[in-house]
């Protein structure tokens, strides 16, 4: 019996795709890039979706250890969520937020609460904090967060 690959990544296999709603100033971006650096748009794009998926599998694997080992708790899928203080107090896991386009979190939420109750914001377009709370720390926690905006 003979295996064959047929459109697999590994078999060089290319194909031509259009892609729709592609920002334009990303096109002409990478299109200058390819010049420069004497390779194609297809070879730049592949590269860059190829490293894109192989970050949300680590992602995705490093999160469900973390369940598995019972180490956290996960919301996800709210469209927006307000957190305060004593929400993050009332759990016995730190917890991970994903899958949102807002977070806020009250302002009675401070740096030592987000370092002991939130393990990590996954996939959450803009995160609102407190002045008080370092941007830098919410940045630390964060994997594919658009926007940290202090308030």
């Amino acid at each position: 019996m003979s295996s064959s690959s047929s459109g697999s990544e590994e078999s060089g296999e290319k194909k031509t795709v259009t892609i729709r709603g592609l920002n334009t100033d990303i096109y002409d971006r990478v299109s200058r890039l390819a010049r420069e650096t004497g390779t194609t748009i297809g070879e730049i794009v592949n590269e860059a979706l190829r490293r894109y998926i192989t970050t949300l599998e680590n992602i995705s694997k490093a999160i469900d250890n973390m369940i598995r080992a019972g180490d956290v708790v996960v919301i996800s899928g709210v469209s927006s969520l307000t957190v305060t203080r004593a929400d993050l107090e009332t759990l016995d896991k730190p917890v991970v937020f994903k899958d949102m386009d807002e977070l806020i979190f009250a302002d009675d939420v401070n740096n030592d609460i987000i370092k002991s109750k939130v393990a990590r914001i996954v996939n959450v377009n803009t995160v609102y904090v407190p002045k008080s709370v370092s941007t830098l720390l919410i940045a630390s926690k964060s994997e594919l967060v658009k926007k940290i905006v202090p308030r």
